[in-house]
């Protein structure tokens, strides 16, 4: 199609541009928005169909699938470095070809929303493939379908593999898997696993109707404040800026400090949502033990530090992926250092891959640098370590790590705010918790407000 060769040409025309085809990655390293040049502009996309599915998407997912059973069987790095470039190749053609907005009415940004989900996804499946592809044997420690005494032949290897891999892909900690060990993960204190325990499938379901009234009230709160008109683009018509130049300072910043807590808020929110819909349904459904779905967070707001709040607190679902195409390409370049900072060079790029998929562009210059700043300041956290011998920590070291997040964060805030995010419609006013609770206020203010104005 026409559509796939214009981006053919503009991957040629990145790389011919001023410099010679062998020194483009280069070029991009050196000035980064660069990089965003490769994608194709948001009217070049066309319109996703049901038939796109089943003739890109499942194909992708099953390659997916056979890169999980191979990398449990021995002698098969070659045959899943084959697979590799085939699996990329078609998570681009899915992810920049087609438009996964479904057509949102004005004012309305969650069409633009969910247009994040796939190319989110098929960024993410790409980057597990690089690690199934490059990676050594992978063994089943726990809960695997083999007992120890079932004997390996190949025809049990294979049928292990098969069934095992349906948990390695839906397993990015590796929790019961040889290279989880390294991957922390917080302690279980929601029970033993019996009916209505935190850590039984009813106990997810009912942690996800909370988190998901939560998460409405956060938005709520989020939508009761009012933005400011912004003059960079892009700007959704819906949206603007955290950053009010009307307001005093001290309001200002407390508008932005509450708006950037309201939307972490709202992210640990939706991913509970999601992890607890996950978990239901591998307990209720897959028949996994309770065991294999531990806390997803670990208190995030109590970390002394950066290294803590990433390192511990912070869920743990991306951390392998970064490593193996993030921290090992950096350290390779930089050392240490490197490796840190190429970690979160590849979390923010991620991130922002997704903000494109919405349709309005990536925004490099907040979105990847709020990450790479992360990155900084777990460096200096290390330097300040080094030339004192006093790790960071205590009250000094949650208000450190506070301090840099939450100015980096407002950042990356703005940036989808100005997307229209904070005015996006999850769901139906009818079924949301806020506005109902909010209706009622109103509807209690209405007969008793003149009584207690007197």
């Amino acid at each position: 199609m026409a559509s796939s060769k214009s981006f053919s040409l503009r991957i040629l025309r990145v790389g011919r541009g001023n410099i010679s085809s062998d020194t483009w990655l280069y070029d991009i390293a050196a000035n980064p928005s660069k990089f965003w040049q490769i994608f194709p502009q948001a009217s070049d996309r066309v319109p996703f169909t049901k038939g796109n599915f089943y003739a890109e998407i499942l194909p992708i997912l099953l390659l997916w699938y056979l890169l999980g059973v191979l990398v449990q069987l021995p002698n098969t790095r070659k045959l899943r470095l084959a697979v590799l470039p085939i699996i990329a190749g078609m998570s681009w053609q899915a992810g920049t070809r087609y438009n996964y907005n479904p057509s949102p009415q004005p004012g309305n940004t969650s069409g633009h929303l969910l247009g994040c989900v796939p190319c989110w996804t098929l960024f993410f499946i790409v980057m597990r493939s690089i690690e199934f592809a490059m990676a050594k044997q992978y063994k089943r420690i726990k809960w695997s379908i083999l007992s120890e005494d079932t004997p390996r032949t190949t025809t049990t290897r294979i049928f292990g593999a098969v069934w095992d891999a349906l948990d390695l892909v839906w397993n990015p900690r590796g929790i019961g898997w040889d290279w989880g060990k390294n991957i922390h993960v917080p302690p279980n204190e929601g029970g033993d696993g019996s009916p209505g325990s935190a850590t039984s499938a009813s106990g997810h379901l009912a942690s996800f109707v909370k988190v998901q009234i939560l998460f409405d009230f956060a938005l709520f709160a989020q939508q009761s404040w009012t933005l400011y008109p912004s003059d960079t683009l892009p700007t959704h018509p819906a949206g603007g800026t955290i950053f009010d130049p009307t307001l005093p300072p001290l309001l200002r910043c407390g508008k932005v400090v509450a708006m950037t807590f309201l939307c972490a808020l709202g992210l640990c929110c939706s991913f509970q949502a999601i992890y607890n819909v996950m978990a239901a349904f591998s307990i209720a459904i897959l028949r996994q033990k309770p065991e294999q779905w531990p806390p997803l967070f670990h208190a995030p707001w109590r970390a002394e530090s950066l290294v803590d709040f990433w390192g511990t607190r912070w869920h743990q679902v991306m951390k392998r992926v970064f490593v193996k195409c993030g921290a090992i390409p950096g350290f390779l370049i930089a050392g240490r250092i490197g490796g840190v900072i190429g970690a979160f060079f590849v979390s923010g790029v991620i991130h922002d891959v997704a903000t494109w998929g919405a349709g309005m562009g990536a925004e490099f210059s907040t979105i990847t640098m709020f990450f790479t700043m992360m990155g900084v300041g777990i460096v200096l956290e290390a330097l300040f370590t080094q030339r004192t011998g006093f790790r960071v920590r205590g009250p000094l070291g949650w208000a450190w790590a506070m301090a840099w997040m939450f100015f980096w964060g407002s950042w990356i805030v703005d940036a989808w705010t100005r997307r229209g995010v904070f005015v996006s419609k999850m769901s139906a006013d009818e079924y949301r918790p806020a506005l109902y609770w909010a209706k009622i206020v109103q509807k209690w203010v209405s007969l008793h407000g003149e009584r207690l104005a007197q």
